[in-house]
């Protein structure tokens, strides 16, 4: 399967919040109420929020095509990280999504490698990001890449709070990764 990377564009906000809806719910633990996940779903995975996003000067976006279809997205932050995050300069990998028939084919490794590359060439000394402590399979991929739990969170979904690991990367030189 051939896919690529781009960065986003305005157009994009739609096939975003399509992912969104798609794939958040996989993201969180299993007994989250349908109601929270259509309430965080309609107010941060829409594609007007998207478009303020792709508009906001501390927000990079990614997206990764399969032929001309978006299949997966990468938002990162500039934002300043928790204090569990020991770095001086972190970037956050706020959102990374890809359509579930396409797990397993690289599409979220090679969006985590844009992430990497935009931490190097912002002078980013970290990567960091928030996962469910019940999404099993969203540690492995981040562990695998390099990432190690270094706190936990709280995240809201609605009126229902998660309880989210705290991972991070050191970000090395170039031959290092």
């Amino acid at each position: 399967m051939f896919f690529h990377t781009r960065p986003a564009q305005p157009s994009d906000a739609d096939s975003f919040a399509a992912i969104g809806e798609e794939t958040f719910a996989l993201a969180c633990p299993p007994d989250t109420p349908k109601a929270d996940l259509d309430a965080y779903i309609g107010a941060e995975l829409g594609a007007e929020r998207f478009r303020e996003h792709l508009a906001s000067p501390d927000k990079s976006l990614f997206a990764a095509e399969v032929g001309d279809a978006v299949v997966g997205y990468l938002m990162l932050d500039r934002e300043a990280g928790p204090p569990a995050v020991q770095a001086l300069r972190p970037l956050q990998v706020s959102r990374l999504y890809v359509l579930s028939r396409f797990h397993g084919s690289g599409v979220g490794q090679a969006l985590l490698g844009v992430a990497l590359e935009q931490a190097r060439a912002g002078g980013h000394d970290a990567l960091w990001l928030g996962v469910s402590r019940h999404n099993a399979r969203g540690i492995a991929f981040y562990r695998k890449l390099g990432f190690r739990v270094v706190g936990e969170q709280r995240f809201p979904v609605g009126t229902d709070l998660h309880e989210d690991f705290l991972m991070c990367r050191i970000v090395a030189e170039r031959s290092a990764a």
